[in-house]
Parts: C-alpha cells; sequence; structure tokens
C-alpha cells in the first residue's frame, strides 16, 4: 500500500476545465441549436453532504461518460477542490473530508491547509471516536481484508492482516473483528481512547469465526463459527461475548441436546443474526437440513394442480413454505433454546420489544390473487410459548403495519382506518376513526383495498405517533386521547411529508420502528397539489411551521448540518439547470454552485401547466413544453407522452440524452422543434383504456387552444401501462398523425391469464387491482376486459405505429407486442415493430438505447415534420 503526500489543491479533469475556461473567455458561441455532438457536456448533480457547522458542502457531477467528479467547496468564500471520480464522501467536523474513487484510492485532505493524503488499494474506510483515528480496509489475498489504523495526518498505528469479518459498534469507538490464519484463528476487539487497546475474544486452531455484528447500544457482540477444513456456509456454532463482563458463551449445534435435527444453522450473513435490546437473547435462523438422497431429474413431469398454494414456476424457483428459515432465539447464560419459527408459522417479525414475536404461515390465504396474500397473525409470547390471535386476513403488502421504537405498540392499517395495539394492555384501538378526514386515498380511482397515505413515525418513548393524511402530517397519543394536526396543507391545498434524510433501518432479524425527534426542528418536505410549486419547512419544538423555501421550482436534496442550522438543497425549473443552495439560519439563501453552465448558450424552451376536462367534467391538469425555437406567429408538431399523473415534472430540469430505455426525453425533442405534452389522466373502474383516450383527447384539445401547435402533426407515445394506453387510444380517434409504444399490453385476456417471468406468477392483480383497474374478474366482466383491449378494435387504427420490445422483457410479455403487431400486419395497416434481442422491460444497452431515440426520432420526423423517409422504414 503506498502512502502518496501532496499539496493539490485541485484535482479536476480535463472536460470541467476546458469547459469552465471556455465559458469564462467567451469561447462558447451562441447558438439556438442543440444536437447531439454536444450532449456529452450535460452533467447530474447531486448534494452529498454539509458538514458540522455548514462551512463546507460536497457534491458531485456525474456525466454519461463516467467522467465523474466530487466536489467539496467552502460556503463563504467558495474555495473548492475537486476529487475525481469520487464517492462515498465524509466530513470530520470542520477540518477534514475524506472519499473514496473508482481506482480503489484513499483520499483525505485537511479543509483548513489543504493537505492531501491518497493512499492505494483501500476498499472502505471509517473513522473512530468522533473522527480521531482513521480506519482503512484493503483487500487481500484469498478474499482476506487487511484493516490498517492511522491517525490524521496518516501515520501508521497498527495494522490488522487476514481478516474475514469486521464491524464498527455504533458510536464508533470499538471495532470487532475475525482472523483466519494459518496457525489460528482469532476474533478481537479494538478499543479506541487516548490509546488503542486490543482485545482477544477468542482464539482457535480447528475453527474459523464470520459475520461477526453488535447489539445496537454496543453492549455485545455475536457471532458464528465452523470448522477450518469444513464447506462454506457451514457454520454449526453461535457465540456470544459481553463486552462488559468479557465473558463469553457458545451454541453449538452439534452437541446441543436441544437443537432440531433435522435443522441447519442458517446464520450464513450478518444481517441473519440479532441481538437484543436488553442483550440477553441471540436471534437467529435455522432452516431444513437439504436431503442429499434427492436426485433431479430434468426429464420429470411438472404436476400443475389448480389448488397449489403457488404456481409450479414460483415453488421450484423459491421452494416451498417448509423451505423457509426460520428464526429462532438463544439465552447465553442459562442456554435456553426456542424456535419462534416453526411449521405452523415459519415466519417471525420482531420489534423492539422481543418479549413478543409476530408469526404468520404465508400460504394460509393462498392460492391469492392480489400481489400479496393476507396474513394471519398471531402473537407469539416469547417466555410462555403461548400464541394468540393478533389480526385476520390483513393485508401483506408493504406500509400497513409498523413496530414503534421503543417497544410497545404496534400501528397497522386496517378497514380504512389506523389502529395501534398496546403491549401491556392488550388492547386494538382505531385511533384515526372520530378524524373528519380520510387517511387513505378515498378517490374513486382505484380499485381493491386503498392504500393509506403513510405513516412518518413515533416520538421518543412511543408517546405519539404521527400519519399523514392526504395533505397534512398528523399527531396522535399513542393511548388514543388526542388528535392534532401539525402542518396547514389542506387549507393551502399543500402536501407536507416528512423529508426522507438520515433515516435509520433494522437489520433483517430486528424491524426498528421509525424514531421522531419532536424536540429538534423537524424537517418536512412541501408541495402544492398541482406541483407548481415545493420547498421545505421545519417544525419546531413548539410545533410551528417555519419556512426553510417555498418556491414555484423544484426543490429536493435537503441535507441540514449537524450542529449549526445550515441547510443544502438543490433547486431547479425546466429552463434552469439545477443550483446547490444554502441557507443558513435567518440569512437569504445563496447559490453555492450552478450546474451545466453551457445551458445559457442555447435557446430553451419553457413548461406550463394547462387545464382541462373529461368528458364527464372531471378537472384535470398537465404540463406542456414548448419548443426551442417558439414563435408565437408559427406552427409546430406536438408529441404526446403518456403514463398516469405526470404534472410533477413541471418544474424538473431534463439533461438532453440519447441514453433514453424507456423514459421519454423531452429537452432533446422540444430541441427538435416539437411542442411536448404531458397529461394527468384519470380512471374510471373498469374502463382504464376509455378513460385514458377520454383525458389525452381532452388534453390535446386543450393544448391545441392555448399554444401554436399544428393539430394535423401530433403525435403521441408511451411505454409500459403508458404504451397499452397508446395502443388503445390509437384504436378510438384519428386525432394523432404517427404514435410510438414501448412494451405494452394488447390484449387484457391473455394478459391477465398469463405467468409474470420476473415473479413466475399470474398477473391477474395487475388486472383486477393494479394499473388496470378492472375491478372484476375476466369471468365477471369478461366484455369489459374485450372493450378495453386494443387488439379488439385493431381494425380501427390508421395511426402509423412503432412499437418496441425487449425480447427477454420479464414485466410485459414480449408477444403482447408481437401479438398487436400480427394483427396490424394481417390488417395491412402501416406498422413498425422493433425487437431488442437480450433487453428487458428497460432497454439497458448504450447501443440499443441510442438505436430507439433515433428511430423514434425518425418515425416522428418522418410523420410530423415531412423530413426524409429513412431507409429502416422500407419492408425486406
Amino acid at each position: 500500500m503506498n502512502t502518496i503526500m501532496s499539496n493539490c489543491k485541485i484535482i479536476g479533469i480535463s472536460i470541467i476545465l476546458f469547459l469552465i475556461t471556455c465559458l469564462v473567455n467567451g469561447q462558447v458561441k451562441k447558438t439556438r441549436k442543440l444536437t447531439p455532438t454536444d450532449f456529452h457536456l450535460w452533467s447530474t448533480l447531486k448534494a452529498e453532504a454539509v458538514s458540522d457547522y455548514g462551512n463546507w458542502v460536497s457534491y458531485s457531477l456525474t456525466y454519461e461518460s463516467g467522467l465523474d467528479t466530487l466536489f467539496v467547496r467552502n460556503t463563504n468564500n467558495l474555495e473548492t477542490i475537486a476529487f475525481a471520480k469520487g464517492c462515498n464522501g465524509k466530513f470530520i467536523e470542520e477540518n477534514w473530508f475524506a472519499c473514496m474513487t473508482s481506482d480503489n484510492i484513499f483520499q483525505m485532505v485537511n479543509l483548513k491547509t489543504g493537505k492531501t493524503q491518497n493512499i492505494e488499494n483501500v476498499r472502505a474506510f471509517s473513522f473512530s471516536n468522533y473522527g480521531k483515528y482513521l480506519i482503512l480496509y484493503s483487500k487481500e489475498i484469498e478474499g482476506k481484508m487487511k484493516i490498517e489504523i492511522r491517525n490524521l495526518d496518516g501515520n501508521l498505528i497498527d495494522n490488522i492482516h487476514n481478516v474475514t469479518s469486521y464491524s464498527m459498534n455504533p458510536d464508533s469507538s470499538m471495532l470487532s473483528y475475525c482472523i483466519l490464519e494459518s496457525n489460528k484463528n482469532t476474533v478481537g476487539l479494538l478499543k479506541f481512547g487516548k490509546q488503542i487497546s486490543k482485545t482477544i475474544v477468542i482464539q482457535n486452531t480447528e475453527r474459523q469465526f464470520e459475520n461477526i455484528i453488535w447489539q445496537t447500544k454496543g453492549k455485545s457482540i455475536a457471532f458464528v463459527s465452523r470448522l477450518t477444513s469444513g464447506k462454506p456456509f457451514t457454520a454449526d456454532t453461535v457465540l456470544f461475548y459481553k463486552i462488559q463482563d468479557s465473558q463469553l458463551f457458545e451454541y453449538d449445534n452439534t452437541v446441543e441436546k436441544t437443537w432440531p435435527k433435522d435443522q441447519v444453522l442458517d446464520a450464513n450473513y450478518t444481517s441473519s443474526l440479532g441481538i437484543s435490546e436488553d442483550s440477553k437473547r441471540v436471534f437467529f435462523r435455522i432452516r431444513k437440513k437439504p436431503d442429499e438422497n434427492v436426485v433431479k431429474n430434468d426429464l420429470d413431469v411438472q404436476i400443475w394442480h389448480a389448488a397449489d398454494k403457488e404456481l409450479f414456476p414460483f415453488r421450484s424457483s423459491y421452494g416451498n413454505v417448509q423451505d423457509i428459515s426460520r428464526l429462532v432465539y438463544w439465552e447465553p447464560e442459562n442456554n435456553h433454546f426456542l424456535q419462534i419459527g416453526d411449521d405452523k408459522h415459519p415466519i417471525a417479525l420482531l420489534g423492539e420489544n422481543q418479549q413478543f414475536a409476530l408469526i404468520y404461515n404465508p400460504d394460509t390465504n393462498k392460492p391469492a390473487f392480489k400481489q400479496e396474500a393476507d396474513r394471519d397473525y398471531y402473537l407469539l409470547d416469547l417466555k410462555t410459548g403461548t400464541k394468540t390471535e393478533f389480526l385476520k386476513q390483513h393485508s401483506g403488502t408493504f406500509g400497513k403495519l409498523y413496530f414503534s421504537p421503543s417497544g410497545k405498540y404496534i400501528v397497522y392499517f386496517k378497514e380504512h382506518n389506523w389502529w395501534i395495539y398496546d403491549y401491556e394492555t392488550g388492547i386494538h384501538k382505531n385511533i384515526t376513526s372520530n378524524t373528519a378526514v380520510s387517511f387513505y386515498d378515498d378517490s374513486d380511482e382505484e380499485s381493491g383495498e386503498p392504500d393509506p397515505y403513510g405513516y412518518a413515525g413515533f416520538d421518543a418513548n412511543d408517546q405519539s405517533v404521527l400519519l399523514y393524511d392526504k395533505f397534512d402530517i398528523w399527531q396522535f397519543k399513542s393511548n388514543g386521547t388526542l388528535a392534532k394536526k401539525l402542518t396547514c396543507g389542506r387549507e393551502n391545498q399543500e402536501v407536507f411529508r416528512l423529508a426522507d434524510i438520515d433515516k435509520e433501518n433494522g437489520n433483517q432479524i430486528v424491524l426498528k420502528g421509525e424514531l421522531l425527534d419532536l424536540t429538534s426542528n423537524l424537517i418536512l418536505k412541501a408541495q402544492a397539489i398541482d406541483n407548481s410549486k415545493s420547498g421545505y419547512f421545519y417544525l419546531d419544538k413548539n410545533q410551528q411551521l417555519q419556512p426553510i423555501v417555498y418556491r414555484s421550482k423544484l426543490t429536493s436534496s435537503i441535507h441540514k448540518s449537524k450542529i449549526s442550522n445550515a441547510y443544502v438543497y438543490l433547486q431547479e425549473d425546466f429552463n434552469e439547470p439545477p443550483s446547490l443552495v444554502i441557507k443558513k439560519g435567518n440569512h437569504p439563501s445563496k447559490s453555492i454552485f450552478k450546474s451545466n453552465l453551457q445551458h445559457k448558450y442555447y435557446e430553451w424552451g419553457k413548461s406550463e401547466l394547462i387545464t382541462y376536462k373529461n368528458s364527464k367534467g372531471t378537472a384535470m391538469k398537465g404540463v406542456l413544453f414548448y419548443p426551442f425555437d417558439y414563435d408565437s406567429k408559427r406552427q409546430y408538431p406536438m408529441i404526446v407522452n403518456i403514463y398516469q399523473k405526470q404534472t410533477k415534472a413541471l418544474h424538473t430540469y431534463v439533461n438532453p440524452s440519447l441514453l433514453n430505455g424507456s423514459a421519454f426525453n423531452v429537452t432533446y425533442f422540444t430541441s427538435l422543434g416539437y411542442f411536448v405534452l404531458l397529461p394527468d389522466i384519470v380512471y374510471e373502474i373498469g374502463n382504464p383504456g376509455y378513460s385514458a383516450a377520454d383525458s389525452v383527447i381532452a388534453a390535446v384539445n386543450s393544448a391545441i387552444a392555448k399554444a401554436s401547435v399544428d393539430k394535423a402533426r401530433v403525435g403521441l407515445i408511451g411505454h409500459s401501462f403508458g404504451a397499452y394506453e397508446a395502443d388503445f387510444i390509437i384504436t378510438q380517434t384519428n386525432l394523432f398523425a404517427a404514435a410510438v409504444a414501448g412494451s405494452g399490453v394488447s390484449d387484457l385476456t391473455s394478459g391477465y391469464l398469463s405467468v409474470n417471468r420476473a415473479n413466475k406468477n399470474t398477473d391477474t392483480w395487475r388486472y383486477e387491482y393494479q394499473q388496470f383497474r378492472m375491478g372484476k374478474t375476466l369471468f365477471e366482466d369478461y366484455a369489459g376486459y374485450q372493450k378495453n383491449s386494443p387488439i379488439r378494435f385493431a381494425s380501427n387504427v390508421s395511426t402509423p405505429l412503432l412499437s418496441y420490445t425487449g425480447a427477454e422483457d420479464s414485466q410485459v410479455n414480449p408477444y403482447q407486442t408481437m401479438e398487436f403487431y400480427a394483427a396490424l400486419r394481417r390488417l395491412n395497416k402501416e406498422h413498425i415493430m422493433l425487437l431488442y434481442p437480450k433487453e428487458n422491460h428497460v432497454i439497458q444497452g448504450h447501443e440499443n438505447q441510442i438505436d430507439l431515440t433515433f428511430k423514434i426520432s425518425e418515425w416522428f420526423g418522418y410523420y410530423l415534420k415531412g423530413d426524409t423517409k429513412p431507409k429502416w422504414f422500407e419492408p425486406k
């Protein structure tokens, strides 16, 4: 490992320096023409981090070429340091910044002196003891790691070789590690204080140790061991070590009488181990011992029974419920062992209250025709082993059941309301039924069970829980005595949500509840319901809303300094590249970096909201983007890109790009002289196709009335569900001069009855409950499925259609695109299909992405602008 010391202030890349130089010297010619040869100049700005007092920020610029750079900038004097291909940057207070590069080079700079350390062959790094020590992790031979401990000046203090597993405790004051050597294997601890002390937990010549984890408060560690001569992933012993008492306990399943003999230890990863909050239990997983006598015959006949819990492809890929690993616990001090998951209820969920577990059998309510089968939950008392019924047929989808962070409650969504369960009293209480607003999506656009607007978390000691309605954040006392609205969104037609920053997640053993500190500023994201404005507020300790920023722009990616009230965020508009902005205390906000300086040398379009009503009088909005060279005296072609709701794109800056695997690049097409329309669509249950046609036609007519759109030159494009809508719409209207559909469903009947390649199951739920919104089974409404299928009306198509799909599409079977092609071919319609080999639902290969972008451009260019007919249009 080589260490290189330097005083380099700027570590940049040539393309950025060249671009900045050209702009400063005025060498870039101002032009209204944007061409693909310019696209490489554009970068994507990401706000990375802010220092403790807000005097420094880090941000990155990424390019399609891969020439990415991480920057650190002083927020006062704008002094800047650049790290070519830097990533995973971290500040140590206001004094140091460190990061990695893609070439496994560790770089650290002293922000006061500018002195930089470059250390090669480093895979990861961390800091200990509030930044006093630097820990570097580098790869050695045979998959082992080397750990180096250095001070911040780069001086080597200690190193550890042949490390197979390591973990830092929660407050970064201790490091645990496992060593594998030819003569002895070791588990050790490093404690970082004024001096570094080393403790040997265990040494053994015949066994090796792996997968070391910490208890959440750093009181203990757990790990596994296996014979050094044994096969990988065959651990047979769990070990537990109490730090304060220096006590080591072992549970060896080869000798323990409590061990179920038909099971093996399934603790091959750190995520499969856990330690209770009181350090009295170790949780781990076991699984059924594989039958080594079973010989698989590729000629075996598959047996598909209509009453099977899961389809044969699903069982073949993921196994049966009997194959699921089971959660168990072991009490080291009394050597008590208990199997939490059993044959009847194999899956167990643990919250912070580890005296109880929620258990269920995933097969109980199968066969099911939802995305996830309902679950019958039972509450298992881990002390007594008693099971009591908790919830019957509760939704298995994410976002409807949470554990509280202090372990006192379970909150869950059922029967259109949020309920709370108190472990101590055993009482279930409905906490939202007496409020005057709905806490679920009560629109009539979704079929099936409504989804809640969401859960935010609990405050300290589980005293209250925060939940969302359509607009606001509500605080409910956990005992059900008080409900309080914390925001004013409904009055102002604004949506408030917690800003998604610094979220802590538990491991796969303990599901950690979200803890909110209501005694400090709680950062909230705010968005106008029509997406016209966005920004951030904070809820102070008196629960008063205080603005940080709220403007008619897109504001995102907020970061707050740990000690001062400094906020860093991104701000952009459709015709304004993203900027990095800082707001310190009561001082005005200040832009400290503007991306894509070359933007101002090109004419750009603008975006605006349009309004319209469908045939039933429902009011909707869409976003209309103007062409780069817009002149109100001229008429322009327009492309309509459809999906569901899209007004959120109003203020989004879109880098011009040819690498578009599914997303429609608005900037590219507006630069070519097109209007682009993104309309919102409102749906009627049982009529997805007609709803889309009704909404889109109304949006197009509104755009034509508002701007200089040539109604004879309007194109339509959609991908996935948007492609289904595009296929259907052109069977119902001649409004469009050309259309493009990518990876869409053309026949709801065959789609409903197909087996999805990705999840190995039927797609019935997509049609009954999800995007297709039919609301009934195929057999209850066969006529409805037929009349909403594009293929049913293929003979009506007069719009030239370009379709595309990936040959390996695992979301929408490519045969859906092929069926529509076959129908249009038989009907002698104007149609071309593109089939990309080895591509999935979204085209990933760069060459194929570029090919697709150019073909779509040429398709619309010919039909909407009268460009020369490309050779690939010609039949073979």
